[in-house]
């Protein structure tokens, strides 16, 4: 019975190993990217309010120039 435990436990370190070349470096990037954008999110954090404020007036902006075409195809017929 020691013996199929062994081979059992061979085969699975030898598929761990060869297989190590496709889920090693997909998980290299994964925790890479993961890593990146927590940068990314900490550097965006210090830009937040200024971000909203732009948001905002850009709703604004589209808001007044929507109503402002509209206006004009109205008038047009």
């Amino acid at each position: 019975m020691k013996k199929y435990k062994k081979t059992f436990l061979g085969s699975v370190v030898a598929f761990f190993v060869g297989t190590s070349c496709c889920w090693i470096s997909s998980l290299a990037v994964w925790l890479g990217g993961a890593a990146f954008l927590g940068v990314i999110i900490k550097w965006v954090e210090s830009f937040q309010i200024l971000i909203i404020v732009f948001s905002i007036m850009l709703a604004v902006f589209s808001g007044y120039t929507y109503n402002r075409s509209k206006k004009k195809y109205i008038e047009k017929n």
